[in-house]
């Protein structure tokens, strides 16, 4: 909106200063007079410029405040009430009781039986068997091996060594340049015993001198001779153990097997089966029914009452006082920067047409003489 503005006040301005210099310079066409020089004339005219200005304003904007407010709101509460509550409940009483039962008994009986059993009998018979054995053979080989064998080679190097070298440098030094003086002492006066000594108050004596040394340091440049460190890089020879590899020879036991078979005589055991009889004894198992009585334990339902302590829970309104935060408007009035445009007014300087039928003012009448009614140079 701001730049729709500034284009309509803009277009409204040029507008303006257009129509005013087509109807004040009347083109020249209707009084152009014949005494006027043939060339362009220019008049002084007054025309408003739109501007960008930076203005300080004064709006209004609405600003929301929190504000705390309390209100009273009705909530339910859950209050334990406890009461007393007859409750019936089955207890079982058990009781003794005796019952006849059967069982089964197993009852060993011993009798005598014969029975034909198998035994293996050995039978031992002598069995020559061959079997192959691996024998050690052990002969000699001849292998090369590597030692290392240590040796002193004497190798040629460098040595930094670091020697004092006196140089010759200016230093400078302070110096004390002075002068002996005789100064003046005063004597001691007898009308003022304080300035002296009690023992020297007496008659007034000659004025005394003493002889005083006043210095004079002055920096002067000295001479001096300094010795500094400089490294050297000395040529040397130096011993160096060095293991050179030597090849060497040494002959070895290698141990191989070879394979030779062998005789041996062993006894061997085998087994054949005879039959023996034997008398045993044979204890059997008979089933005879028995009779006990057997206590058991009969449980009777019995009803009985007894109070208990409930404990129930019961909702109850309760009026609670509740804060809450709003936020409340009001009007606050800030000053902010603001881009206005305004007219300033500006003397410009514009051509004038010549009267039309003047051959020299070809440029001006392509301009002006177009909307003049009857002018004759179109």
């Amino acid at each position: 909106m701001r730049y729709m503005g500034f284009a309509s006040v803009l277009s409204m301005v040029l507008g303006v200063s257009l129509s005013g210099i087509a109807q004040g310079s009347d083109c020249g066409c209707t009084t152009a007079a014949a005494a006027v020089p043939c060339g362009p004339q220019y008049v002084t005219k007054t025309v408003c410029v739109p501007e960008m200005v930076t203005e300080e304003r004064t709006c209004v904007e609405t600003v929301c405040t929190p504000e705390t407010r309390t209100c009273k709101v009705m909530c339910c509460e859950v209050v334990p009430v406890t009461k007393t509550v007859p409750c019936t409940y089955t207890v079982m009483v058990p009781h003794v009781q005796k019952r006849t039962e059967t069982y089964c008994v197993s009852v060993p009986v011993a009798r005598q039986v014969t029975e034909t059993y198998q035994v293996a009998v050995p039978t031992y018979k002598t069995v020559t068997t061959n079997y192959t054995v691996c024998v050690p053979v052990w002969t000699d080989k001849t292998e090369q091996y590597t030692v290392l064998v240590p040796s002193c080679e004497t190798r040629q190097g460098v040595r930094c060594e670091t020697h004092c070298v006196p140089v010759k440098e200016t230093v400078m030094r302070c110096v004390d340049k002075g002068h002996w003086e005789d100064r003046p002492v005063p004597a001691c006066n007898p009308c003022a015993p304080a300035a002296c000594a009690p023992s020297a108050c007496g008659p007034s004596q000659a004025p005394q001198t003493v002889r005083c040394w006043v210095s004079n340091m002055v920096n002067e440049p000295v001479e001096v001779t300094v010795n500094k460190l400089e490294t050297v890089q000395v040529p040397c020879t130096y011993q160096v153990q060095v293991c050179k590899p030597q090849v060497q020879t040494c002959t070895v036991k290698v141990c191989h097997y070879e394979s030779q078979v062998r005789t041996c005589t062993q006894q061997v055991c085998e087994y054949h089966c005879e039959p023996r009889t034997r008398t045993c004894t044979v204890t059997e198992c008979k089933l005879e029914q028995r009779t006990c009585e057997v206590p058991y334990v009969v449980c009777e339902a019995k009803t009985e009452t007894r109070n208990e302590q409930v404990t129930t829970c019961e909702m109850h309104q309760v009026e609670r006082t509740q804060q809450y935060c709003v936020m409340v408007p009001h009007t606050v009035q800030k000053k902010v920067q603001v881009q206005v445009c305004k007219l300033v007014e500006k003397t410009v300087q514009v051509p004038v047409c010549e009267p039309c039928c003047a051959p020299c003012c070809e440029p001006c009448a392509r301009r002006c003489c177009r909307r003049a009614a009857g002018c004759g140079c179109m």
